[in-house]
């Protein structure tokens, strides 16, 4: 972190750190324990679990679709992010080294699909996966359900409104709605109780879409055309631009990343005229 940046200098500085540590082989094994070296102390199972999950993805374990957007890139990228905001608004240790796991093992073993029709299908799928490595580390019945909720406010049909709904509370600025006919996960109602936590998600949630709309022209472009691999269908600008517009409104945690969204969707509006 360099206070002197503004947002453009910073975006080029995270995406050429994404490159630096995304050429490694053992890219997730040296980004977390660089992570955890910056956060300081923190409870050792959570530590212990994370570099378990990130030396297995490394081998390739759980790592997603290689050719496409969900995969160890991605991973390193939203951990790294979520670690970023974490650190811009000051969160004590813990919550930090929480961040960074669940930012780690958001999209383990993900499959390549939307996850339709069921909600929440690779988010449980991840968390799933993840839980032998808790167990085998001992952490905490609540730790795992913190990190549960956390991984499921990334879900982007119902948990990230939930979470949002959720911290719109805990601050007064609306009462929880959560979306209509959804079966929300149980581990999902810690947000509606503990403040910190739904604060936690919604970072998490900005931090998975940040690499892809508030960085550079030249990432975000070249993150839709891993995401277009993925699902092996066209996207253009105007399906950028209906992304970055369905999200821009929604940014709170990562404002200070607003201007390179504004940025990014005027280039691309101005060459789809």
């Amino acid at each position: 972190m360099v206070d002197a940046l503004d947002p453009a200098q910073t975006a080029l500085e995270m995406v050429a750190c994404f490159g630096a540590l995304g050429a490694r082989p053992d890219r997730l094994a040296h980004a977390h324990a660089l992570a955890v070296q910056s956060i300081g102390p923190v409870a050792q199972p959570l530590v212990l679990a994370g570099g378990a999950i990130a030396r297995d993805i490394d081998r390739g374990v759980g790592a997603g679709v290689a050719s496409g957007y969900h995969n160890p890139q991605h991973f390193l990228e939203v951990m790294l992010c979520a670690l970023y905001l974490a650190r811009t608004h000051g969160l004590a240790s813990q919550r930090v080294a929480r961040l960074v796991t669940a930012g780690l093992i958001h999209d383990f073993h993900h499959d390549g699909s939307r996850g339709a029709p069921a909600p929440f299908r690779l988010e449980l799928l991840a968390l799933q996966n993840a839980q032998p490595y808790l167990r085998a580390a001992a952490v905490s019945a609540l730790e795992c359900r913190r990190l549960d909720a956390l991984v499921l406010a990334t879900e982007p049909r119902a948990g990230v409104p939930f979470a949002r709904a959720c911290w719109n509370r805990h601050r007064s600025v609306a009462s929880v709605a959560p979306p209509a006919a959804m079966q929300l996960p149980e581990a999902l109602a810690l947000l509606s109780t503990d403040a910190d936590l739904a604060f936690d998600a919604v970072l998490l949630a900005e931090a998975d879409v940040l690499p892809s709309i508030g960085l550079t022209l030249d990432h975000a472009e070249t993150l839709q055309a891993r995401l277009a691999a993925e699902w092996r269908t066209p996207l253009g600008r105007d399906d950028k631009l209906g992304f970055i517009d369905r999200m821009i409104g929604e940014i709170a945690v990562a404002q200070y990343f607003v201007p390179n969204v504004q940025r990014l969707r005027q280039a691309y509006a101005g060459s789809a005229a």
